[in-house]
């Protein structure tokens, strides 16, 4: 097979590579969301790659867990921390010191969904749980929005006396929902991947039905002049209700007449 068998094993690399920048540039929380984005490409490209030029290995599949881990675990961890780290240091010094590192529990939980998603023959097709990328993508998306928010904030905070807004529980947004990610990580939830087999309607509804609302929230985007940040937190969290809803009320199963 010659250099083929590496090619997808050079991409996962590049995840790998991508995810070192964001948690490089943590406290760049835009710029890390992007690194991020380009590790989910990567991702999306090397499995890909593998099933196209049918190169699959035990290194390769281990390789994608180690890069999956530091771009959509670390990373977000790091990203949250960071965040966390400047409003307690700038508002409370060293009062509640403990909670900045709540965001570090995301690679933790990461570490055990990419340890369950290897050994779980049941998530072939779709997933039991939340995918870390989505995971990753929603958390930066958060913190890369409160970290505009708070700089505007602290602006009228030392030039108008405005309220502290360490007091504001929207900057605490980013330990609040660690608990909620992290479960969702290691959930039994079960959420469709984005996989066509076929482009029949009753095979991918849910898939289509996604998607239709994801054009919408796109073209409010515009509209509405909202950033990147808020169009992927709205996008992510759109699929999550759907799953959650799809869990809530399944689908009949058709009766057949004997």
């Amino acid at each position: 097979m010659g250099i083929r068998k590496h090619i997808p094993n050079a991409i996962t690399c590049c995840n790998l590579l991508c995810g070192c920048m964001a948690i490089y540039l943590h406290n760049e929380a835009l710029v890390a969301l992007l690194f991020v984005l380009l590790a989910a490409m990567f991702d999306f490209l090397d499995g890909l790659a593998a099933r196209s030029l049918k190169a699959y290995s035990p290194i390769g599949k281990d390789l994608d867990s180690l890069a999956d881990m530091v771009s959509f675990g670390v990373a977000p961890a790091f990203v949250g921390l960071g965040f966390m780290s400047k409003v307690f240091t700038t508002y409370f010094g060293d009062t509640y010191w403990i909670a900045r590192f709540i965001p570090l529990l995301i690679a933790v939980f990461s570490a055990l969904r990419l340890a369950k998603f290897n050994n779980d023959k049941r998530q072939t097709e779709n997933f039991r749980g939340l995918a870390t990328p989505a995971c990753a993508l929603l958390y930066i998306s958060l913190v890369a929005i409160l970290r505009i928010s708070l700089s505007l904030r602290e602006l009228e905070w030392m030039h108008d006396g405005a309220q502290n807004p360490a007091f504001d529980w929207i900057y605490w947004l980013p330990a609040i929902v660690v608990p909620v990610l992290c479960w969702l990580l290691v959930s039994e939830i079960p959420m469709f991947s984005m996989k066509f087999r076929n482009l029949s309607w009753p095979d991918n509804r849910d898939r289509y039905i996604f998607l239709m609302i994801v054009a919408v929230e796109i073209v409010m985007a515009i509209v509405g002049g909202f950033s990147f940040p808020a169009l992927i937190v709205a996008v992510i969290t759109t699929y999550i209700i759907i799953n959650l809803l799809m869990l809530a009320f399944p689908k009949k199963k058709a009766k057949h007449s004997s």
